[in-house]
C-alpha cells in the first residue's frame, strides 16, 4: 500500500493566514473601540428619598474597561461618598454548525452613595470623566428629598442634661432610639454643628474593649454616624406598658458661640421588618426570608441657651478649659545633680471629653521655668487607655542650680461653671535635693584617679578655674620598616605543615569562638545584652563629636545594667552599679561631667573624655 502526502491548497493557506491576522488585530480593534466608541449613562436607585436616608448614584461607561475616578460637583444639597468602580466587561463565544461567533462587551461602572442635606428638589450637575484619550460628560441627575413621616413603631428622642451652658462648656445629650419592630441595618445622620457647636459621641465601652469590632453577644453595636461611626448600647425600656428594645448613645455638644443654639434633629435610616416570605422548596434552611421596607425616623430638636465667658477675673494663661479640674504631679527622683534629667508625671482630672486636653507648658510657669530647664519636646501623653475623666502626661526637667529645694506647684487655670468664676488648679510641690555639679581640670581628665586613695574630683566653687594643657603635639615616630617588602606567598605556605596550620587554624578558632559565644549568650541573656550594649556604645563613642553624644554612648552601655531606657540613666544611677574597684564611681564621675557640659555648654576636652570612656567601657565589658 502506498501513502500519498497531499500538499495544502493555496486557498487553505490564505484562509489560515487571514485568520491569524484577524486574531492579531482583534486586541488593537478592541482598544480602538474603547478609545473611540465609549458612551456614558447614569442611573439612581430611587429619585425620591426621605431626609436622613441615601441613594445610590451609578455611572456606566460602555465601550471601556476602566476610567479615572472623578469627584462629584460640590453642592450644599447633598454629600457624596465614592464606593468604587468595577469592570463589568463580558465575552461570549458561540459555535453553531461549525461557525463561531465571538461577542465582546466592554463596560465600567462607578457608584456613589448620595445623602441629601435638605428637603426639596436637588440635582447632581453635569461633570466630566476621563476614559482613555476621551473626555465624556455625565448628564444631570435630579432627585427629591422630603421629611420622613411619623412611624408609630419607632421613636428617636434627644434629652439634654442641661439647657443652659457657657461657651466651651460640654453639654451631655442622651439619644434614645425605641424599636417596636425588628430592623436590619441602621445609619444615623444630622448636622455636625458647623461653627456653632461641636458634636462628639462618647464610647460607652471600657477603655480596653474599645476595638473596631464587637461580638454578637455584646450589648453594643457600631453604626454610621455623621462622617464616621459611633457606638450605641442595647437596653430595654417600657413603652405603653410593655418592654421593648431600645438603643442609646451619649453625645457631647460643645458650644462655640453665645446665644440660642438649635441641636438636631438627628435621623436614623433603617430597614423595617414587616413580615416573612414563605419558604420554598429550593430555599436554604439558613436563608433570611424577612420582608422589609425602608424607613427613616427623625428626633426632636433641643434648644440650648449659651452664655459668654466673663472677662472679669480671667487669668492671663487661661487656655479655655471649662468645668472643674485638679492636678497631681510626681517625680521619679527625690535627689539629682545640677543638670540631671528628672522624669516628671502630671495627671489631670476633669470632665469629659478630654480628647483635646493639653498639659500646661512649663515654660509659661514662672516658678518652674526659673529653676528648671524643661525638655524641648514638651509633654507627651501616656493616656492611651486612661480611665474616664483622667489624662496623664510625662516630660523631663533638669535643675539649674543646687539651691533648688523643690519642684514648684504646677498651675492649670479653668472656668468653674458651678461658681461662675475663674479658678486655678494647683499640684502639690515636690521636695527635691539637688547636689552641685562637678568640674575637673584638663590635667585631671588626662590623669584620672584609679584608686580610692587617689585625688578626688573637686567640687565646683565660685572661684574655681580651669587649667590648659601643655602647648604642642605628641612626638611622631618614623621607621623604614614600612618600606620593606613583606608580601606573603600563599602557594609556598600550603606546601609546609606549618603554613597549612597557619591558614586553617585561625578560621577554625574563630568558628569555635563564635560557637562558644553563641552558647554563652543562650545561657546568660543578660550578660549577652550587656555586651551588645557595650559594643554599640564603643561605636557611638568613637563617632561622638559633642559632650551630649558622648554622654549618650555611656548611657547606652549602662542601660542593660540598670534595666532602664538609656535616656533615663543619670550619674547617680551609674554609681549604684556593682562593678569591680572604682569603675562605678569613675563612670558616674565621667557621666556627671558630660551632663554638665551638655547642659550649660561648659568646655570639655572630648579627646580625654573619650580616652576615659574607652577604659570604662572595657571595665563594663569585663563585668
Amino acid at each position: 500500500m502506498t501513502f500519498v502526502r497531499e500538499r495544502p491548497s493555496r486557498i487553505t493557506f490564505f484562509l489560515s493566514l487571514a485568520a491569524a491576522m484577524v486574531a492579531l488585530l482583534l486586541p488593537a480593534r478592541g482598544a480602538w473601540a474603547q478609545d473611540k466608541q465609549a458612551q456614558v449613562s447614569v442611573a439612581v436607585s430611587r429619585e425620591a428619598v426621605d431626609l436622613g436616608d441615601s441613594f445610590i448614584f451609578q455611572v456606566s461607561v460602555d465601550g471601556a474597561s476602566s476610567a479615572d475616578a472623578p469627584t462629584l460637583p460640590e453642592s450644599a444639597a447633598y454629600k457624596a461618598e465614592y464606593l468604587g468602580g468595577r469592570d463589568e466587561s463580558s465575552r461570549s463565544i458561540f459555535t453553531v454548525n461549525g461557525r463561531t461567533t465571538d461577542t465582546s462587551t466592554l463596560r465600567y461602572v462607578m457608584q456613589w452613595r448620595v445623602t441629601p442635606l435638605k428637603t426639596g428638589p436637588g440635582a447632581i450637575e453635569p461633570f466630566q470623566i476621563k476614559v482613555g484619550t476621551q473626555t465624556l460628560t455625565v448628564p444631570r441627575v435630579e432627585f427629591t428629598a422630603s421629611e420622613p413621616g411619623a412611624n408609630p413603631n419607632f421613636q428617636l428622642t434627644l434629652e439634654p442634661q442641661s439647657s443652659q451652658a457657657f461657651v466651651g462648656e460640654p453639654v451631655h445629650i442622651r439619644m434614645t432610639w425605641v424599636l417596636g419592630r425588628n430592623v436590619k441595618g441602621a445609619a444615623f445622620s444630622g448636622t455636625d454643628g458647623g461653627t456653632d457647636y461641636d458634636v462628639l459621641p462618647i464610647d460607652p465601652r471600657p477603655p480596653k474593649a474599645r476595638t473596631p469590632t464587637v461580638q454578637n453577644t455584646d450589648p453594643y453595636r457600631i453604626v454610621p454616624f455623621l462622617n464616621g461611626q459611633f457606638v450605641i448600647t442595647r437596653s430595654q425600656v417600657t413603652r405603653d406598658g410593655r418592654e421593648v428594645a431600645a438603643f442609646t448613645a451619649d453625645l457631647v455638644i460643645t458650644p462655640r458661640r453665645p446665644g440660642k443654639l438649635e441641636v438636631g434633629p438627628f435621623r436614623v435610616a433603617f430597614d423595617e421588618v414587616v413580615g416573612q416570605k414563605q419558604r420554598g422548596f429550593f430555599d436554604s434552611p439558613f436563608e433570611d426570608l424577612s420582608q422589609t421596607r425602608r424607613a427613616v425616623v427623625a428626633s426632636n430638636t433641643v434648644t440650648l441657651d449659651i452664655k459668654p465667658l466673663p472677662e472679669e477675673g480671667r487669668p492671663a494663661d487661661f487656655a479655655g478649659l471649662i468645668g472643674s479640674y485638679s492636678l497631681e504631679a510626681s517625680a521619679a527622683n527625690s535627689e539629682a545633680n545640677v543638670g540631671d534629667p528628672i522624669p516628671l508625671t502630671l495627671t489631670i482630672h476633669g470632665p469629659e471629653p478630654l480628647n483635646s486636653l493639653k498639659a500646661p507648658p512649663l515654660d509659661s510657669q514662672p516658678d518652674v521655668a526659673s529653676r528648671f530647664k524643661s525638655a524641648p519636646e514638651g509633654w507627651e501623653s501616656t493616656s492611651d487607655s486612661a480611665p474616664s475623666g483622667q489624662r496623664t502626661f510625662s516630660t523631663t526637667i533638669r535643675p539649674k542650680a543646687d539651691s533648688v529645694t523643690e519642684i514648684p506647684a504646677i498651675r492649670l487655670p479653668y472656668f468653674d461653671t458651678k461658681t461662675g468664676k475663674y479658678d486655678v488648679a494647683l499640684s502639690k510641690p515636690i521636695p527635691l535635693k539637688v547636689h552641685p555639679s562637678r568640674e575637673i581640670t584638663l590635667a585631671d581628665a588626662l590623669r584620672p584617679s584609679s584608686s580610692n586613695s587617689g585625688p578626688q574630683l573637686p567640687i565646683a566653687t565660685e572661684h574655681a578655674k580651669l587649667t590648659d594643657a601643655p602647648v604642642g603635639i605628641g612626638a611622631n615616630s618614623e621607621s623604614t620598616i614600612a618600606l620593606i617588602d613583606q608580601r606573603v606567598n600563599v602557594l609556598a605556605m600550603v606546601q609546609s605543615p606549618v603554613g597549612v596550620a597557619f591558614i586553617v587554624v585561625p578560621p577554625a578558632a574563630l568558628a569555635m569562638l563564635g560557637l562558644l559565644a553563641h552558647r554563652r549568650r543562650s545561657r546568660d541573656p543578660k550578660t549577652a545584652a550587656r555586651r551588645v550594649a557595650v559594643a554599640h556604645a564603643r561605636r557611638a563613642l568613637a563617632a561622638a563629636n559633642t559632650a551630649a553624644e558622648l554622654a549618650l554612648a555611656i548611657r547606652t552601655a549602662l542601660a542593660p545594667f540598670l534595666e532602664i531606657p538609656a535616656h533615663a540613666v543619670t550619674s547617680m544611677d551609674a554609681s549604684s552599679i556593682a562593678l569591680p574597684g572604682d569603675a562605678a564611681s569613675n563612670v558616674a564621675a565621667l557621666l556627671s561631667e558630660l551632663e554638665s557640659a551638655a547642659f550649660d555648654s561648659t568646655p570639655i576636652d572630648l579627646t580625654a573624655a573619650k580616652s576615659r570612656g574607652k577604659s570604662l567601657l572595657e571595665a563594663l565589658h569585663r563585668a
